[in-house]
């Protein structure tokens, strides 16, 4: 069985991008994975008990806010976001990159929905390819949205993706999972991937030297932030 936690960088009026990325892990390497988060975790923090007090999210180290209010120094927060960009570059880690370009979409299209369609698509082939199953795990927003995209997914499960080139979807079983992202280490690391692939795209060719410490990170060997399966569209 293959886990794939997924998180969104909604677009907005300055920037018209529609992000989803994808960190599917096999069950295999779920616990090794978890133990080096919690490695950073703990050093950043003193202890990795999942609470709220020391949940990741990549624009609040980035950015200093909430439980990084208090790092004022620019080089501690963007050592850590190397350390989770460390992580993100393991082998046993399988990433998906799903970028929907809002204002080239038709009137009635809606970027999380369509969005959304080619994360199933992405992350059905995926688990084709490598003859396993597949669940999806999304950070929980509310019902409304969980409801929507457990909907969305029984219909693409039962009658193919909507578009002319649509696939059907026989690799992901049961419906989308939901929990809160404080729960979850492997959701705040789908948040620091899905943030990285907005920040790449939005600031690409910046030459602010805030932006250039995260773009000097990635140009590093080490550092391996490729996606197993991509989706941009429409270009």
């Amino acid at each position: 069985m293959k886990l794939i936690f997924f998180d969104e960088a909604k677009n907005d009026d300055g920037y018209p991008h529609y992000h989803i990325g994808g960190v599917g892990i096999d069950e295999e390497h779920l616990a090794e994975v978890e133990a080096r988060i919690n490695e950073v975790v703990e050093e950043a923090f003193g202890h990795s008990r999942l609470e709220s007090s020391n949940e990741l999210h990549a624009a609040e180290i980035y950015h200093r806010k909430k439980n990084f209010k208090g790092w004022s120094d620019f080089e501690q927060r963007i050592a850590l976001i190397e350390k989770l960009m460390q992580i993100l570059s393991m082998p046993e880690l399988e990433l998906i990159d799903i970028q929907v370009n809002v204002d080239k979409l038709w009137k009635n299209q809606v970027p999380d929905e369509v969005a959304f369609m080619f994360l199933c698509e992405r992350a059905n082939d995926l688990c084709k390819a490598q003859r396993c199953l597949g669940m999806l795990i999304g950070d929980r927003e509310s019902d409304r949205v969980a409801e929507r995209y457990a909907g969305s997914l029984s219909g693409y499960r039962a009658s193919g993706t909507d578009f002319a080139f649509g696939r059907d979807i026989h690799n992901l079983v049961d419906s989308v999972h939901f929990t809160h992202s404080h729960l979850s280490r492997f959701l705040q690391i789908a948040d620091i991937y899905t943030w990285l692939l907005q920040f790449r795209n939005r600031n690409r060719g910046s030459d602010n030297f805030r932006h250039q410490a995260i773009f000097d990170i990635w140009a590093r060997e080490e550092i391996t932030i490729y996606p197993s399966k991509y989706k941009e569209w429409p270009r």
